[in-house]
């Protein structure tokens, strides 16, 4: 009679979840997660798997590029917690004295984490901060003091490597201890995460603007830390009030960023209106590409996939290096409009690595990549946050 009991229960809570998880949309999923090679997706609601899958591979520690800056986010709150950093709008200066001179005295921790410091900075991190074909570098938090500046600070949202690497050495300043060991000790230990490794330079600072090598099924535990308030088997590490501070609109300039972590609008319509068109036309774009992309031209899409495809339609599978090929990095490919609510979290990382966060849905969900002969165009899997919003 128990045993019936359980398997009543069993079944039972499995239909609960089916009946609350929109299955067209997790095959859909499930697809497009084989089609792009990826190596773990894992979807958690309500505290129960949805689904789990290493695509006939053994589960390894995987380098989830940038979506380890999210983790440094985490971290700095600690700091803060603990009071040992004054405030996100403490002046890097008085940890690094070399930066008492001129503007870089106005650099404040906040702008390192929103991506408003100004520092000079190539935003794809192997041109500068990852040379190939192996990682070598001296010192990379040297190489962030070093930098000149290309924006005063707080004027200019520029996604920025440099200065989220400059964070693991105000971490390391603050607490006394390497950046590595002092994740590890508060958070990595009391959640139970044996199995990682680092990205590291060659003086062993971990490199914290993509420093993490994390199995997938402990990648996923720092989403079901912050949809749990910051607390992890009944123990607190991170504040309820800075997972709120993280979240919010980090700068100005840019809906989409808070503290070292993506957030998702309702929607973003993509238009190239008349204004964006003229800026093209003064940057010297090529007429012939013009004349090409001009049937586009002030039509309103939906979302920015309607827009990928329409350009797909126009330019081919390689409508993303033709595009990047005639605009110049100083004009916009369109102009964005974005809804006012919020209804996503998520960390973003090279190879369509992805942890994403649905408060009101309770729902976390992870892809990783990390497979030999990546393609950028094809494995990215870069619809996967979107359709994780419409589980």
């Amino acid at each position: 009679m128990r045993i019936l009991l359980l398997l009543f229960c069993f079944i039972y809570t499995n239909e609960i979840v089916s009946q609350n998880i929109n299955q067209d949309i997790l095959k859909q999923i499930k697809l497009k997660a084989e089609e792009t090679h990826s190596d773990a997706i894992i979807i958690i609601k309500d505290n129960k798997k949805v689904y789990e899958d290493y695509f006939g591979k053994e589960e390894k520690p995987i380098y989830i590029a940038s979506a380890g800056k999210s983790l440094v986010s985490l971290a700095i709150g600690n700091l803060i917690d603990k009071k040992l950093i004054d405030s996100l709008d403490q002046p890097v200066y008085t940890l690094f004295p070399e930066w008492r001179q001129g503007k870089k005295k106005k650099i404040t921790i906040r702008m390192l984490l929103n991506h408003t410091s100004g520092l000079q900075n190539h935003p794809n991190a192997s041109i500068e901060l990852e040379p190939a074909p192996t990682y070598k570098l001296k010192n990379v938090i040297d190489l962030a003091l070093a930098a000149e500046l290309t924006n005063g600070p707080g004027e200019k949202f520029n996604y920025n490597n440099k200065a989220v690497a400059l964070l693991g050495g105000i971490i390391e300043k603050t607490s006394g201890k390497r950046f590595d060991k002092f994740f590890i000790d508060e958070f990595y230990k009391p959640m139970d995460i044996a199995n990682y490794s680092w990205i590291q330079d060659e003086e062993g600072n971990p490199t914290t603007h993509g420093a993490f090598v994390i199995k997938p099924s402990d990648f996923i535990k720092f989403g079901q830390l912050i949809l749990n308030n910051g607390l992890y088997n009944g123990k607190r590490l991170i504040s309820e009030s800075w997972i709120e501070e993280s979240f919010k609109q980090g700068q100005e300039f840019d809906i989409r960023f808070g503290l070292l972590w993506w957030r998702l609008p309702q929607y973003e319509k993509r238009i190239i209106d008349n204004d964006i068109w003229d800026s093209w036309k003064d940057a010297n774009v090529d007429k012939s590409f013009l004349k090409k992309i001009k049937p586009l031209k002030n039509k309103l899409f939906g979302n920015k996939y309607e827009f990928f495809n329409a350009l797909e339609e126009i330019l081919g599978d390689a409508w993303s290096k033709e595009l990047n090929q005639n605009l110049p990095s100083i004009v916009k490919s369109s102009k964005r409009i974005y809804g006012k609510e919020i209804i996503a979290y998520y960390a973003d990382g090279f190879r369509g690595n992805y942890l994403v966060i649905i408060p009101n849905k309770k729902i976390i969900a992870i892809r990783c990549a990390d497979h030999e002969g990546f393609n950028y165009q094809s494995d990215s899997f870069g619809d996967f946050v979107n359709l994780i919003t419409q589980l």
